[in-house]
């Protein structure tokens, strides 16, 4: 017997793409591994960059997201 935890239904872990305070699109979504799991994957990207993306203020930010906002169905609907 699987166990849903009903707080968290609706709720999607996401890793964006930024340019200095621009974001750039949605790298990964997913309600599949651990918040935990997914900040970890975050500060693996972040870590990997190399130094010229760091100079062009390339990161990757973790995100926690609801599937019933507004403005997720927006952008699920309109990507860029």
């Amino acid at each position: 017997m699987k166990i849903i935890n009903i707080d968290n239904m609706g709720v999607i872990y996401e890793i964006h793409k930024y340019q200095q305070e621009d974001f750039q699109y949605v790298v990964a979504s997913t309600n599949k591994y651990s918040e935990n799991k997914v900040k970890c994957d975050v500060e693996r990207m972040n870590t990997m960059l190399n130094e010229s993306l760091k100079t062009m203020g390339i990161r990757y930010v973790f995100v926690i997201s609801d599937t019933a906002d507004p403005l997720y169905k927006e952008r699920k609907k309109n990507p860029h």
